[in-house]
């Protein structure tokens, strides 16, 4: 019997917006619990909720990346329950009337339908302890975009490459970090099988809070592969909640569905519906960020190769880096070449991002041009860039301050290769015998002499010159 998967993914997408949704609140991460909060936060008796405008701006800018309808009137809904994580008893949310919908992402050349993304705000943090809890209300009213696909993908790799894209959507438009391992990109994943060919879905498990994009795909793989025991078993498919278990490589049940909540959904009184003109819709769009697919394009057209377009649109934070070097015009390539050797390489080391590297964009690129234009030796440009990581001192200050400018007069160097093989008679004999290596001993002799900072492309073609002519 063949059996096929119906997958849908809910993604909630945490802002990093100045401010909370609906109040003046600053969002601060690691504060002391229940410091960053106002009246509206802890629901106050007459405290009334203000819109976060750069949130609804940052909704706009992932709907249109996202190929949704952009609704040109934002409405707010009340979604009703009593959770300790909501100080007010209810949640404010978009129902009715998305600000996105109808949209889609093509993955590996297969289109994903999106059904709806929407505006509301987050919870507060629960720390459970035993038989009581402890509630931080930092996180409690923290702008989120929900983003809800349809049923259109068929095993984990598909949903794994959803998240992927639109991680970097998010994150390239400076919307969210979309560090799922910190809860920023948070994926709930509803999986169902049926035989193929059939239209009839089985019971929909639910897999929540999904906190790593690799763990999408596992969870899927394995949901996946339980659902067609249990039914090849005769076995009931139970519609459960249940989260991944990383250590032991599987789904666990958290709780059991059993008829769908009755949320009492109604249109929020406190914010009268906001018309949005077709200007300030635009404006938004218009100053978008760059994405991703955008820069690696742009790349192309300057001359990289596919590879390094797509090693450099892999981390938003070095896609910055490089396109801030590059306005020192140095090599496109060899900016790469230092990004994805040295500097990863320190980066990898002291376990830390290229926004925390000591070494910024334009002093990179100084150097890196200083090598192409024959000022430093790579040699030099190396032991340099070692100082450059003590303080990012300019690389121009450090070569002076060294001493480690490169000597491209010709009149000095042809002085120092004169006196040099006059001091070495048998290397002119050497060369008319056809041994190459004299003039290569020779080279040796004088950057040994110059301390390094002969031209040596120079000091051979001179050395060659004074060589023939005796």
């Amino acid at each position: 019997m063949n059996f096929e998967a119906v997958i849908g993914l809910e993604l909630h997408v945490q802002m990093k917006t100045k401010s909370k949704m609906f109040s003046s609140t600053p969002v601060s991460f690691g504060e002391k619990p229940n410091t960053m909060v106002k009246v509206y936060d802890m629901a106050f008796p007459g405290s009334m909720p203000i819109v976060n405008k750069q949130a609804v701006i940052n909704a706009i800018r992932v709907s249109n990346a996202l190929h949704m309808t952009i609704d040109d009137t934002l409405c707010f809904d009340r979604k009703n329950y009593f959770y300790s994580d909501l100080a007010k008893g209810f949640q404010i949310t978009q129902h009715e009337r998305p600000i996105g919908s109808n949209g889609y992402l093509d993955i590996d050349n297969k289109r994903i339908r999106l059904e709806r993304l929407h505006i509301e705000e987050d919870t507060c943090k629960q720390i459970h302890l035993g038989d009581y809890s402890l509630l931080d209300y930092n996180r409690s009213g923290i702008p989120l975009l929900e983003i809800v696909t349809l049923p259109d993908m068929r095993n984990g790799k598909e949903a794994m490459k959803l998240v992927e894209k639109i991680r970097s959507i998010v994150t390239f438009l400076d919307v969210s970090d979309g560090k799922m391992e910190e809860g920023s990109l948070r994926c709930d994943v509803n999986i169902s099988i049926r035989e193929v060919g059939s239209d009839r879905l089985g019971p929909k498990v639910e897999i929540k809070n999904l906190n790593s994009i690799s763990n999408v795909q596992k969870a899927i793989d394995y949901e996946i592969e339980r659902q067609k025991q249990l039914f090849l078993e005769g076995k009931n498919i139970v519609q459960d909640t249940r989260r991944f278990d990383e250590k032991n490589k599987k789904t666990v049940a958290m709780r059991f569905k059993t008829d769908s909540i009755d949320y009492k959904y109604f249109r929020e009184p406190n914010i009268p519906p906001i018309k949005l003109s077709k200007e300030f819709i635009q404006n938004a769009i218009e100053t978008s960020p760059e994405l991703a697919e955008a820069k690696y394009e742009r790349y192309l057209a300057m001359g990289l190769s596919k590879y390094d377009a797509s090693l450099l649109v892999q981390d938003k934070d070095v896609s910055n880096y490089f396109d801030e070097a590059i306005e020192t015009k140095a090599s496109n390539k060899l900016l790469v070449n230092w990004i994805f050797g040295d500097i990863h390489a320190i980066l990898n080391k002291e376990n830390i991002s290229i926004k925390q590297f000591i070494v910024s964009p334009k002093h990179l690129g100084e150097l890196v041009l200083m090598i192409e234009n024959g000022i430093v030796s790579n040699k030099q440009g190396r032991e340099i860039f070692m100082e450059m990581l003590k303080n990012n001192d300019s690389p121009k200050e450090l070569i002076k301050s060294m001493g480690r400018e490169m000597i491209s007069d010709e009149n000095v160097i042809k002085e120092m290769v004169i006196e040099t093989i006059n001091n070495n008679p048998q290397s002119v004999i050497d060369y008319k015998k056809g041994k190459d290596r004299a003039v290569a001993y020779l080279v040796g002799q004088i950057m040994k002499k110059s301390q390094g900072r002969a031209n040596p492309s120079l000091t051979n073609k001179l050395i060659q010159e004074e060589l023939r002519r005796r």
